[in-house]
């Protein structure tokens, strides 16, 4: 027979085998991770950039609405020994206002600026779980940055309003419980998913129970749902069950489960409320099943902006649908991108300038802050005749809100609303209401006109309207308060 020749062994010379290819190969490898490396810090800087911005003017500015009156319901507990729900009505789930208690106690006394820092950081751990939940969505870090510096300059309003707001801290969880479930479903991470969930609901309760619904649709109509459940349970059983021995009456406890006055509540939709379902229609057509549960879940977080459609909620109603949307925005051509943040940033102007507005304008300090001239001459003016009307620790009357001036005077309010907001209250509860600004002889009222101006008609508060005329006279007007006293 004869031999089949062989055919000569060809090496080739951009063989991955070859040594110089492979050092070549390694080379290029080396500058794509230096390149990838260079933009995860510069993403990262960005991120930081923004939180410093917002620390650098931490003592800049007043909210006697919204700031007050987180920092008041702290100071019933920390001052008077009240019980929240028992003592004087909540809106919210007890975590942030207990968390203000323990700063107070370790600063030794009520401490405006550490509400402050610990509103900053839940913006920071917001903005830092965002990118965590972007990163694997994208290519490009810089994308996975982009839906925090939205929410920290196009919806966050510091230093106009501070809002160490419980939205902070529970929608960070909120996003804990979110990552748990992209890392798998085994029964550790669903336990994980729902001690999460459960911090969420201890700070703000429909944001915990939204999202355990989010992750009781992902588990699906089987066995496995009961460990997210569980775990939920357990973990807020341990403070709720002693909270409510301590209140004694359950029916005081209905504002957890939603009973609430929505009327009372509501804000119209504003337009930034687009953004967010823009995003939501992104990242449906674009993504489609490569983010489903990030959609799901972030259509759950999004209902708990009702019934407050504003800008100022969608910081902690929008984040999940901000990352998916940066996720489809990098997958679109450059030009509508640039068209979507041209369109975000025309939404979001009017927050985003009234912010440059107030760093820009004269100030003067009081209580260690940095206010505008009028706003410290107002509030200064009407908590130091507040003093000198009354004697340490008298119980006085703000109406219809401005909370901040019983912090700031260090007097105790006597009623259970620290607001009282038409619809706020009922007539019945007015009526008794009344009755306890008489029995506990209040001589004291301050009155803010500016809010009875931003909130139109008493409503259901015209009688009270009318016991404070009859019964008071003016001995102060201090722009946007009065300050009157019982005849």
């Amino acid at each position: 027979m004869q031999a089949v020749a062989q055919r000569p062994r060809i090496e080739r010379v951009d063989s991955p085998t070859t040594p110089a290819l492979r050092l070549r190969l390694r080379g290029a490898g080396r500058q794509r991770s230096a390149a990838s490396f260079s933009l995860e810090a510069i993403a990262l800087g960005v991120l930081l950039a923004c939180i410093t911005a917002e620390a650098a003017v931490l003592q800049v500015g007043i909210d006697d609405l919204d700031e007050g009156y987180f920092l008041q319901q702290a100071t019933r507990i920390y001052r008077y020994d009240q019980l929240p729900y028992r003592d004087f009505e909540s809106l919210y789930t007890p975590g942030l206002t207990y968390l203000h208690v323990l700063l107070f106690w370790l600063h030794g006394g009520v401490w405006l600026l550490g509400a402050r820092l610990l509103a900053l950081g839940g913006r920071a751990a917001l903005v830092g779980m965002m990118y965590v939940l972007a990163r694997p969505l994208v290519k490009n870090p810089l994308w996975a940055a982009l839906p925090g510096v939205v929410l920290l300059l196009a919806f966050d309003d510091a230093p106009v309003r501070w809002e160490p707001h419980p939205g902070w801290l529970s929608t960070a969880f909120a996003l804990v419980a979110v990552w748990c479930l992209t890392r798998g479903i085994s029964a550790r991470w669903l336990v994980a998913a729902g001690l999460a969930a459960a911090g969420s609901y201890a700070f703000k309760q429909n944001t915990g129970v939204f999202i355990l619904g989010a992750l009781l649709l992902r588990c699906g109509l089987n066995r496995r749902a009961l460990l997210p459940v569980a775990a939920f349970g357990t973990a807020t059983a341990l403070w709720l069950v002693p909270l409510a021995i301590g209140v004694g009456d359950v029916k005081l406890l209905a504002g957890f489960v939603g009973a609430a006055n929505v009327a009372d509540l509501f804000a119209p939709p504003e337009p930034t409320m687009l953004v967010p379902l823009a995003c939501l229609i992104a990242g449906t057509v674009v993504l489609r099943r490569r983010a489903t549960w990030l959609l799901l879940a972030g259509m759950c977080l999004y209902l708990t902006q009702f019934p407050r459609m504003d800008t100022l909620h969608l910081q902690w109603s929008a984040p999940l649908l901000l990352v998916v949307g940066a996720a489809a925005m990098e997958r679109l051509p450059r030009i509508w991108s640039a068209l979507a943040l041209a369109c975000v940033v025309l939404l979001a102007w009017p927050t985003m300038t009234q912010r440059v507005d107030l760093v820009r304008t004269a100030r003067t300090d009081l209580y260690g802050l940095e206010l505008p001239q009028a706003t410290a001459s107002d509030l200064g003016h009407a908590v130091k005749h507040v003093q000198d009307e009354s004697v340490s620790n008298e119980p006085i009357f703000v109406y219809p809100t401005a909370p901040l001036v019983y912090v700031l005077a260090d007097r105790p309010n006597p009623t259970r609303f620290d607001h009282l907001n038409p619809g706020a209250a009922s007539p019945v509860q007015i009526e008794t209401l009344i009755g306890d600004l008489q029995r506990t002889d209040v001589s004291v009222v301050v009155v803010s006109d500016y809010w009875r101006s931003a909130w139109g008609p008493p409503g259901p508060n015209a009688a009270l309207d009318q016991w404070l005329a009859a019964n008071f006279v003016t001995v102060a007007d201090d722009g946007s308060y009065r300050v009157v006293r019982r005849l």
